[in-house]
Order: C-alpha cells, then sequence, then structure tokens
C-alpha cells in the first residue's frame, strides 16, 4: 500500500498536535498548585490535554499496520520496535534520574534499585508492580503489550488480514473481562481501552482490504467501548472530535502538514519522554527565582531543545546501531 508524499508528514503534523496538549496538559493544569508554586488557580484551557496520548495510539496503530508489513517475522518486528523506542527511553530516563537526584520532587524520590529496573525495562512485565521512574512512562508499557500482541497475532496467521479479525476478537473479550472485572489480571489487560484505539488506526490503514460493513461493526465498536469507559468521562465529545480529524488526516480526507506542528512531530517521543519531570523541575526552580511569568516557555524551549538533541545524538545512531546487532544475530541464526 502506497503512502502519499503528504500522509508522513501529516502523521508527524499529529503527532506534533498530540505532544503539545500532552505537555502543555502537565505543564498548565496536572499538578497542583504547591507542586509548581503557582498561586492562583489552575489553568484550565489544556485541561484535557492527556488525550493526546490518545491520539498518539490512533497514529501508532496505524503505522505498526504499515510498517509490520516489512518484517519477515515476529523476531524482526519486536526488534526494529525496541531499536526505535528503547536509546531514548534509556537516555531519558537517566537524564530523569539525575535530575530527581539533584533537584529532589517531593513524592517523586528514586531509589538505586527503582532507577535500575526502569532503565532495563524490568518495570513493564506485569505483575512485578515497580514504580515508574516517572509516570507518563505507562504509555510506553501500553504500546509495548500492544506491539506483542499485535505482532503474535499477526505472524501466528497466514492469511495476514485475518490478524485484524482475530484482533478484533482479543479487544471485544479483553473489554468484557475489563467491564466485569477491572481488577481480574489488571496488569496484563492494562492495555484496555487503548487497545481500541490502536484497533482503530490499524482499521484505517486497512480499509481498502476490510469488508466494508466489518469496517463499519468495528468502528462502532470501538467508539462504544470508549464511550461506556470511565477514563473518558465528561470528555467523550472532544476526544471523538479529534479521532475523528486524525482519523480524516490519516485516510486522506483532510491535509495536515503543518511545518511546525510537522518538525515538533519528529521529536514528539523524546520530548514526550523527557518532558514531565525534568520540565516540572524547570518551572518550579524558575518559580522559586520570581521567573513565573516566563518559567513554562522558558520550560517548553529547554525540554524541545533537550528533545532535539536525544533525536539526532541518541535516538537515531543507536538506533542503527542496535538494528545492525539484531541483524547479524538473525543472519548467525539463520546460517546455524
Amino acid at each position: 500500500m502506497n503512502t502519499p508524499n503528504n500522509r508522513d508528514g501529516s502523521i508527524d503534523s499529529l503527532r506534533g498536535l498530540s505532544i503539545i496538549l500532552v505537555v502543555m496538559y502537565h505543564y498548565t493544569f496536572h499538578y497542583d498548585q504547591n507542586y509548581l508554586f503557582f498561586n492562583n488557580e489552575k489553568i484550565t484551557i489544556f485541561s484535557s490535554g492527556w488525550i493526546g496520548v490518545d491520539i498518539f495510539f490512533l497514529v501508532s496503530g496505524y503505522c505498526i499496520a504499515m510498517t509490520i508489513q516489512k518484517s519477515q517475522n515476529f523476531y524482526l518486528f519486536i526488534t526494529r520496535r525496541f531499536s526505535r523506542l528503547y536509546p531514548a527511553y534509556f537516555f531519558c530516563g537517566f537524564i530523569t534520574i539525575i535530575f530527581y537526584y539533584y533537584f529532589s520532587l517531593p513524592g517523586r524520590e528514586v531509589d538505586l534499585y527503582t532507577g535500575i529496573m526502569n532503565l532495563f525495562l524490568l518495570n513493564f512485565i506485569p505483575g512485578l508492580n515497580y514504580t515508574y521512574i516517572d509516570g507518563i512512562y505507562w504509555a510506553l508499557a501500553v504500546e509495548a503489550k500492544f506491539y506483542i500482541c499485535f505482532g503474535l497475532i499477526y505472524f501466528l496467521n497466514k492469511t495476514k488480514i485475518r490478524s485484524i479479525y482475530y484482533f478484533f476478537i482479543f479487544c471485544l473479550l479483553g473489554n468484557l473481562v475489563v467491564l466485569y472485572d477491572k481488577n481480574f489480571l489488571t496488569s496484563i489487560f492494562s492495555i484496555f481501552p487503548h487497545a481500541n484505539i490502536f484497533l482503530l488506526g490499524i482499521c484505517i490503514y486497512y480499509k481498502k482490504k476490510l469488508n466494508n460493513n466489518f469496517f463499519y461493526i468495528m468502528v462502532i465498536f470501538q467508539i462504544f467501548s470508549l464511550y461506556i469507559n470511565e477514563r473518558y468521562e465528561g470528555v467523550f465529545l472532544l476526544l471523538l472530535f479529534f479521532l475523528i480529524l486524525s482519523s480524516m488526516v490519516l485516510l486522506n480526507k483532510i491535509r495536515f502538514n503543518i511545518i511546525v506542528l510537522k518538525n515538533i512531530g519528529l521529536y514528539s517521543y523524546a520530548w514526550y519522554l523527557i518532558h514531565n519531570a525534568v520540565g516540572i523541575i524547570v518551572i518550579r526552580e524558575l518559580n522559586i527565582l520570581g521567573l513565573n511569568q516566563i518559567s513554562i516557555p522558558l520550560a517548553i524551549a529547554f525540554t524541545l531543545m533537550l528533545a532535539t538533541f536525544i533525536f539526532y545524538i541518541i535516538e537515531k545512531p543507536f538506533k542503527l546501531l542496535l538494528l545492525t546487532i539484531f541483524d547479524k544475530i538473525y543472519q548467525f541464526k539463520k546460517i546455524k
């Protein structure tokens, strides 16, 4: 399936929009007044900006459906995703720990053991219940579970299009489990309700190959599952607006190639990883110095520049290094 030239720009623009919503939500609303040394009421304009993460999930589902076809098997698929995500994750996690050490945040203390568990992804393993060094890393755990679940379903099916139907059944059963027993295997099924949004992204990519009736059945199911979920109570219509907008962009019905958002979208993964704890510390320290009026803009500028550095110096080169290592391991196993 060919991708129009403007599609990549549209995808990065959506990512740029998503990360701006998330960053502004964290910087202006999410943390209480004492935490940020705010003297006034919370800034409410970005009070629902957290749904930017759900836009990320939609785009991720679409992109995985597009890229999984380039992998010959599950090993190559998972190692490519690992190579893409882990270098920036490790570096940002390390920087976050350093910032915690030198600029302590109340309630955010991280001991050496917890830090090591996080850096080596042991906190992602269901049932171990290690604390995230930064609360926003929960989204990466959900992404990882999605890659594993969809990857296994995809590569276990000779007819790849069937994998979408089976993933739909997986989502249906998972939603029923969560709906009737929210505490049952919570750590394993924490992929829900987000799996429904991933599935929506997959369906959008495969729309032309799916049976029309089944496509709309899946879309209705996904929307309904989000509607009845407590997470989206009070923001469902806003979420629906952004999901429709994003879907129209991904279907190439709306042109959304905005240069500023596109450029920010390139660094959105690194910015997501680094903006939270580091940015909050920057804001707090500037507020202590009496620079309340410019603390948030300076935190945005600092963390975005740091994310740009991470993208070019860490994310891209180490991705290529890991891909080379994993490919050599794969070729060696094939020879044996």
